[in-house]
């Protein structure tokens, strides 16, 4: 029986013959509009994009959906998490991007560059005061151990960093992670690290996560980094935090309001670096995602597990 896919909404215009030459039997259909996709859906078994309500309803068949996008906070809700239907997503592909992304803020922060940035800015040359961290000294703290922690844990090894994490299901432990503890174990690591990087998912668990108590359990030393979810991190709370001197500084990546309104607070404090959602950028990405489909694509056709399956109730 030839399985039918539907694509919605559309995304690379040669997807379709690229699927049809790598898993021919498989019927494609894009769909433009959501009228189309409603249509559509009804016999589909598979989609590639975003399920809401209304497409749910419609569907009769419908058993595995793959999602373009890694976080799914936006996708999930209580009827597709009952529904019986598998979802997977591409989670893996921005790994090494966000983590070099990772350490340029790590190494960044351990050698004054802002700092030296804005006297560059103001042609002022002097080093008063300039002090720097060495890395073997310090400790990085990861919060979530998946593909991009996993991917942090390796690049701060090699610069001889002490790695520790916590994780809400992972327990094996990686030679270059000195420490895994359970999530519950999350202020343990804030006490103790030097670099405080979260790369977790935003989850019912995770939203608010990073708050007013979490930063008091930081070192005043310490740096935050977060390219995870920006909600994970309570933003007014940072920035009492920042002024409290409870925290040395913040690279941040995402943020609990995006665009950051152009009148925060954060934009103008010296000891925070703001980069626009761009960590994932990388020249790979679109080939990675679309390798992630075709090869669920061929495992759903000849039904063998699928890799990347999400647990819906943890919308990870």
């Amino acid at each position: 029986m030839t399985i039918k896919l539907l694509i919605y909404p559309p995304e690379d215009d040669k997807l379709p013959e690229r699927i049809r030459a790598a898993v021919p039997d498989v019927a494609i259909v894009v769909a433009r509009d959501p009228a189309e996709a409603r249509r559509e859906i009804v016999d589909a078994d598979a989609v590639y994009g975003r399920v809401d309500r209304d497409l749910l309803a419609a569907a009769h068949r419908l058993r595995w959906i793959q999602s373009p996008a890694i976080g799914l906070e936006r996708t999930m809700f209580p009827e597709l998490i009952a529904h019986p239907v598998v979802m997977t997503n591409p989670r893996g592909i921005f790994a090494d991007d966000i983590a070099d992304h990772v350490m340029a803020l790590v190494t960044g922060f351990a050698r004054q560059m802002p700092r030296l940035i804005r006297q560059q800015l103001q042609h002022r040359w002097t080093h008063e005061g300039y002090r720097v961290m060495h890395l073997p000294d310090c400790t990085i703290g990861i919060v979530g151990l998946g593909g991009i922690g996993s991917a942090v844990a390796r690049r701060a090894a090699a610069f001889e960093m002490r790695v520790i994490a916590v994780d809400a299901r992972r327990t094996d432990r990686p030679p270059e992670v000195a420490e895994l503890w359970p999530a519950s174990r999350l202020y343990d690591l804030l006490g103790q690290s030097d670099f405080v990087v979260i790369c977790a998912p935003e989850t019912p668990e995770t939203r608010g996560l990073f708050d007013s108590a979490a930063f008091k359990a930081m070192k005043p030393t310490a740096y935050l980094i977060n390219i995870g979810r920006g909600k994970i991190v309570k933003l007014d709370a940072l920035v009492e935090a920042l002024r409290a001197g409870e925290l040395a500084g913040a690279g941040l990546d995402v943020f609990e309001v995006e665009p950051l309104p152009a009148d925060h607070p954060l934009w103008d404090m010296e000891n925070v670096v703001i980069t626009p959602h761009v960590a994932g950028v990388g020249p790979y990405t679109v080939e990675r995602r679309h390798q992630v489909l075709l090869e669920n694509l061929r495992r759903f056709v000849a039904g063998e597990p699928l890799i990347n399956v999400v647990d819906k109730a943890r919308w990870f």
